[in-house]
């Protein structure tokens, strides 16, 4: 008995063409069941408490007041969670101002208030970046933040890693 016979059919039985795409399902099939069943056991994302303090820059007393405690704040691109406010600390906003005599002095500018607010995070701290929803954190980095009732643009002051 011949190994392909005149009418190219394996062992007389199964036509090459067939055998080849039988053999190709079969290592799709076990690729596929490879890398979800063993490769994506492997990968295991740990998230940290991260505690963040964001500076809300030169805003009027109507945002101040929107800010609230409890607020829970999610990125503004993406809409993924960012993180829960559970401190809130309102200053004068003041803007460098030349004198009469030439000086520059840091005057209070009236109506304009600086907030800082403390949020409660979840995310994931790697060798090469600290990260929350899909957004890098990392100081003085900007991230644009919102909330049902505001958006406001952020400066991140202060990152506090939770053990």
């Amino acid at each position: 008995m011949k190994f392909i016979d005149e009418k190219g059919r394996f062992f007389g039985k199964i036509n090459i063409f067939d055998l080849m795409v039988v053999i190709l399902l079969v290592a799709l099939i076990g690729g596929v069941g490879y890398k979800y069943f063993i490769l994506g056991n492997k990968v295991m994302v740990n998230e940290s408490d991260i505690d963040v303090t964001l500076w809300v820059e030169d805003v009027r007393q109507i945002t101040v007041d929107v800010i609230n405690v409890g607020d829970v704040i999610r990125e503004y691109d993406s809409n993924q969670l960012f993180g829960e406010i559970i401190e809130k600390q309102v200053t004068q906003h003041y803007e460098p101002v030349e004198t009469a005599d030439g000086r520059i002095v840091n005057a209070a500018v009236e109506g304009k208030y600086d907030v800082y607010i403390k949020l409660k995070c979840k995310g994931i701290v790697t060798d090469n970046a600290i990260s929350i929803g899909s957004k890098e954190v990392r100081m003085g980095g900007t991230i644009i933040t919102k909330h049902q009732l505001y958006s406001v643009s952020t400066k991140v002051v202060e990152i506090d890693l939770k053990k």
